[in-house]
């Protein structure tokens, strides 16, 4: 072979690097086509342009004024099929809207008990009159489902076992996801900068008081206790850029302490200070009161908020409950009842825990106290309800009266933050900072 068919040959050999570009090359165009096509995807720009939407079912959304396709996604499942509207249906014109508008590209439908198999929508219907929906389902202890709903161990175990395989199963997560999760987690500030201070978790970057945190107050009478819990419902409305989350409170009353002219002090403190535009009245809407006259009744009331909040989801962000142990101390008299006592109140903080856990409400009861006869050093005074009560909250505060105005309130026990203290004054305005 002559000298110059060899560098012939040499020049004319494909080079590995000039195919490997080559490749990329083709890759790139194919994911650009790729692209192209799918933005070429018509974007339904109003309902009449999705497809699957029949003239009844538009007629239906019109007659209950849903003409937008942002109001069609943003109703709920469940108040879509009480409009008369077929679940089957609804459900693929979002997923199909889903698909065409990057808007909703991260729509996540909501479940409902019709999901479930073996489950009809005359038995979803039956089981939602009585209180049931999928969230209680999946948080319910089996026997509870048995006793209270009608359903039977094996079907309730069924379902259960059904709605995790929907839900993709068993969720396990690491240590680092928690953590991202409750960085930044919504909450509502005190309204005193002294107690955002003292609830101050660091490693979170969030003070004042977390959505789903559960908190108790316990102190003698005129310590504050009622008068923090009238505050947060005012404050838990505040918008975000005023320290609030913008939603709404519950206030349920076992001692008749719940006065609607605290409320007026505090929203015009808060309304002067901070420029809030809510007005006054608007404020008294938005705290959902209730009375309870036995222990009887205050469980009930608290179980019929598992309903509210599943009907009004996301529309609250606080339960006061004013006070928790009261009734029961007065009914379950002497030593001979206390083990009763102790089952029920353990049963009655399982559902609040479960509304807080459910549905990110933050959750804040008082408590009362009594001496401790046996402390021959320190402060004798206990809250009450022994280790039931006392495991239950995320946070507990000890309240206790100072000079004139002021009030110490100490976290007593705290998963996150250390035993210290602040001092806030009660004045004719609310509660306040105290001044130094």
């Amino acid at each position: 072979m002559s000298k110059k068919t060899e560098i012939q040959e040499e020049i004319t050999e494909p080079d590995a690097k000039e195919i490997e570009e080559e490749y990329e090359e083709h890759l790139i165009e194919l994911a650009e086509k790729e692209t192209a096509k799918k933005s070429k995807k018509v974007e339904f720009k109003k309902l009449t342009d999705v497809p699957g939407l029949g003239t009844k079912t538009l007629d239906i959304l019109n007659e209950n004024d849903i003409n937008e396709i942002e109001e069609l996604m943003t109703t709920r499942l469940i108040e879509l099929q009480a409009m008369g509207l077929q679940r089957a249906i609804i459900k693929k014109v979002r997923a199909e809207i889903s698909s065409s508008i990057a808007k909703y590209k991260f729509f996540k439908e909501e479940m409902g008990l019709e999901d479930l198999p073996g489950v009809g929508k005359a038995t979803a219907d039956m089981l939602r009159d009585k209180g049931l929906n999928v969230y209680l389902l999946e948080t319910t202890p089996i026997r509870e489902l048995e006793e209270k709903y009608g359903i039977t161990s094996s079907a309730a175990k069924k379902y259960k076992e059904s709605l995790s395989e929907l839900r993709g199963g068993i969720d396990f997560v690491n240590a680092f996801d928690i953590m991202e999760k409750q960085m930044g987690s919504p909450a509502f500030t005190y309204g005193i900068k002294a107690l955002d201070a003292l609830t101050t978790i660091d490693e979170l970057g969030v003070a004042g008081v977390r959505l789903g945190e559960t908190i108790e107050f316990f102190g003698p009478f005129r310590s504050g206790k009622s008068q923090l819990c009238h505050q947060l419902c005012v404050t838990v409305q505040l918008p975000p850029e005023l320290g609030g989350v913008g939603k709404k409170a519950v206030f349920v009353d076992t001692e008749g302490t719940f006065s609607p002219s605290r409320i007026k002090a505090i929203h015009e403190k808060l309304q002067k200070d901070l420029g809030w535009e809510k007005n006054f009245e608007d404020v008294l809407r938005d705290i959902t009161y209730a009375r309870a006259y036995n222990s009887d009744h205050q469980m009930t009331l608290v179980e019929r908020l598992l309903e509210l909040f599943y009907n009004h989801k996301d529309e609250y962000g606080f339960v006061a409950l004013d006070s928790a142990t009261a009734h029961f101390r007065a009914e379950y008299a002497g030593r001979g009842t206390l083990a009763e006592r102790q089952q029920t109140i353990n049963y009655h903080l399982g559902i609040l825990g479960r509304l807080a856990d459910t549905y990110g409400v933050a959750i804040a009861i008082t408590n009362q106290v009594q001496s401790n006869p046996a402390a021959f050093f320190g402060d004798p005074t206990q809250a009450i309800g022994g280790n039931i009560l006392g495991h239950w909250a995320i946070t507990r505060f000890y309240l206790r009266k100072s000079k004139g105005e002021k009030r110490i309130i100490r976290i007593y026990d705290s998963p996150y933050l250390p035993e210290t203290e602040a001092v806030f004054a009660i004045t004719p305005e609310g509660c306040v900072d105290a001044e130094v």
